[in-house]
C-alpha cells in the first residue's frame, strides 16, 4: 500500500457539492460530467496514478472513484457524506471492467465491520509500514498486526495474480527485463529512496513500496555474499600460509 496525500478537491467539484447541499440530488450518484471528470483527475494526479489499495498503475480508462466508506452507508449515516473528498480514491478496475481474479476494491465491495476501525486505509500518515513484500511479490502484516492481517484479507492484496504481478515489477526493477542484467550495490542504494518518489510526469513507480522492499532485501544478499567472499579469501590466505 502507498500513502496517499490528499491535495484538496478540484474547484469545479466543490462548487457542485456546494450547489447541491440542501437539494434532493445531494447525492453522489447525481454527479455526473464534466465534474465528475474533474474529480477522477484529481484523484489519479494525486495517488501519482497508482490504484490507492493495490499499487498498480491506472489511468482514466482503467480506473473507478472508489468510496473507502462505502457510499451506500455514508447516505444512511448523513445525506450528503458519501460527496466527501477525504473519503475518495482512485481504484483499480474502470467500472464494469470484468476481472477474473477480484482484489482491491472489487474484493473490499461494500465491506465496512467495526466502522472501518480494523481497516488501514492509505490516507494513514504510517500506513505503509503496516506492510512487508519479499522478493517474490508475497505481502504479510509487519509483526502479525491485526489491523494489516485484516486489510489483506479484506482486500485481498495476497491475490495469486497481484503477488506475480508485484513479483514480476520486482525482479525486472533488479536483474532487468531479460533477468540476467542485475542492478549494481550503488544503484541499489541510490534507488532506494528514490523508488518511492514521484516522477518528472507526477506517477510513481508500479508496486514502488514493494520494490523498495525488495531492494533492502537484494541489498542485504549482496552484502551477505560479499562477507561470504571475505571470509573464504581469509580463508585461503591463512591455509597459503600453512
Amino acid at each position: 500500500m502507498k500513502r496517499v496525500v490528499k491535495i484538496g478537491a478540484p474547484r469545479q467539484y466543490t462548487d457542485w457539492v456546494r450547489r447541491m447541499r440542501g437539494q434532493n440530488n445531494e447525492d453522489y450518484r447525481a454527479l455526473q460530467n464534466p465534474e465528475k471528470d474533474f474529480l477522477q483527475n484529481r484523484l489519479l494526479e494525486e495517488q501519482g496514478f497508482l490504484c490507492g489499495y493495490t499499487m498498480k498503475r491506472i489511468s482514466k480508462t482503467t480506473s473507478h472513484i472508489e468510496h473507502i466508506k462505502p457510499e451506500s452507508l455514508c447516505r444512511i449515516d448523513e445525506i450528503g457524506s458519501d460527496l466527501e473528498y477525504r473519503n475518495l480514491l482512485a481504484c483499480f478496475p474502470k467500472d464494469g471492467m470484468l476481472v477474473h481474479n477480484r482484489y482491491g476494491a472489487q474484493a473490499k465491495d461494500d465491506w465496512w465491520e467495526n466502522n472501518g476501525r480494523d481497516f488501514i486505509s492509505p490516507l494513514v500518515t504510517n500506513c505503509e509500514s503496516y506492510f512487508k513484500f519479499n522478493l517474490l511479490g508475497e505481502i504479510s502484516s509487519v509483526r502479525d498486526n491485526v489491523k494489516a492481517t485484516k486489510t489483506i484479507s479484506v482486500l485481498k492484496l495476497d491475490n495469486n495474480s497481484l503477488t506475480d504481478d508485484r513479483k514480476r515489477a520486482i525482479t525486472e526493477f533488479l536483474y532487468g527485463s531479460d533477468q540476467v542484467s542485475p542492478i549494481s550495490q550503488k544503484e541499489a542504494e541510490r534507488s532506494l529512496q528514490a523508488i518511492t518518489n514521484k516522477n518528472e510526469e507526477g506517477s510513481f513507480v508500479e508496486f514502488c513500496v514493494a520494490i523498495q522492499h525488495g531492494l533492502n532485501e537484494y541489498l542485504k544478499l549482496i552484502k551477505k555474499e560479499s562477507l561470504k567472499k571475505k571470509h573464504i579469501a581469509k580463508a585461503k590466505k591463512v591455509k597459503k600460509r600453512k
